[in-house]
């Protein structure tokens, strides 16, 4: 997301048989530095359990798979990247948060996806967000997955996925195969709805991306982005946690809305001028919701 990138460093991500929880110091703040989205790729991380293509017609076809230590089955966090839906991030971005939660106990699977500019928009990107999701039924064949306990969470352009998937309409052109029940869903700094984003993507991408990741604009494609929106094609998924940071505040009424489908949503606030802090453990804002991303991805 350039323009708001360049102004404010923005834009546009562990553990045993029984796994304990972590004691407090593990969300003390030991880390004051404003992260960007190159700067926030080399935060320590630990690599992947295994890389592994989850199709074969673009080689960011592949996901990066963390295990956590131990027998299992591990529930398991679906990680999308941010970026501007444009190629503005990558799985890198989401490597220490990853590490984070499977050093917790919680396996994770973070799916590359084309984007703009790599073969992506309507219906690739949108394939490739089904097709990393449909993958895991593979993986668990191989891993020790809890497919029950499956939460999506989605950083920044990440949120879209990680929202839509979760929902009941997931558009037949674009999904094939059988997808994995979703039980849980986080939004950390990104749009709920793609709607209400047209326009305002120019000024924080730095040029149009939605209606060309959508393939038209909401007069032109209206079923595409009543299926993008929740309150209109709501999550099945019974619990939402918001993180609102420094993109555009959640718009109150669709949190009504949601809440009003029997979806708990839960909302927290962290520093409305960092867009990539709250993906690294030790800063203030990855202490203000660590708490809530483990008891969201462990709840049983």
């Amino acid at each position: 997301m350039r323009h708001l990138i360049a102004a404010t460093a923005l834009a546009a991500t562990l553990a045993g048989c029984a796994p304990k929880e972590p004691p407090a110091a593990s969300f003390a703040v030991t880390d004051t530095a404003n992260y960007n989205p190159m700067s926030v790729n080399a935060v320590p991380s630990d690599p992947p359990t295994a890389r592994i293509a989850y199709a074969s017609a673009s080689a960011r076809q592949y996901g990066e798979l963390r295990v956590p230590k131990g027998k299992g089955p591990f529930p398991l966090a679906v990680l999308y990247h941010g970026g501007c839906w444009a190629g503005m991030g990558g799985t890198a971005n989401l490597a220490a948060l990853a590490s984070f939660l499977t050093r917790n106990g919680i396996a994770t699977w973070s799916p590359s996806y084309r984007e703009l500019g790599s073969d992506g928009g309507w219906p690739n990107t949108f394939t490739d967000w089904a097709q990393g999701l449909g993958y895991v039924n593979t993986l668990a064949r191989d891993y020790p997955l809890d497919l029950s306990r499956i939460t999506l969470m989605g950083h920044s352009a990440g949120v879209t996925p990680a929202v839509w998937l979760a929902s009941g309409d997931k558009g037949d052109a674009v999904v094939t195969g059988e997808l994995p029940k979703v039980r849980a869903v986080v939004a950390l700094d990104g749009p709920l709805a793609l709607g209400p984003f047209v326009g305002p993507d120019q000024m924080i991408c730095g040029e149009p991306v939605i209606a060309p990741l959508v393939g038209g604009s909401p007069a032109e494609v209206p079923g595409r982005y009543a299926m993008l929106d929740p309150v209109t094609n709501p999550p099945l998924a019974r619990r939402l946690l918001v993180v609102d940071g420094a993109l555009p505040d959640p718009d109150p009424a669709m949190l009504a809305a949601l809440r009003a489908q029997g979806i708990a949503v839960e909302v927290i606030a962290i520093d409305q001028q960092q867009h990539f802090n709250l993906l690294v453990p030790g800063t203030k804002d990855f202490a203000a919701i660590a708490p809530a991303l483990l008891d969201i991805a462990k709840a049983r």
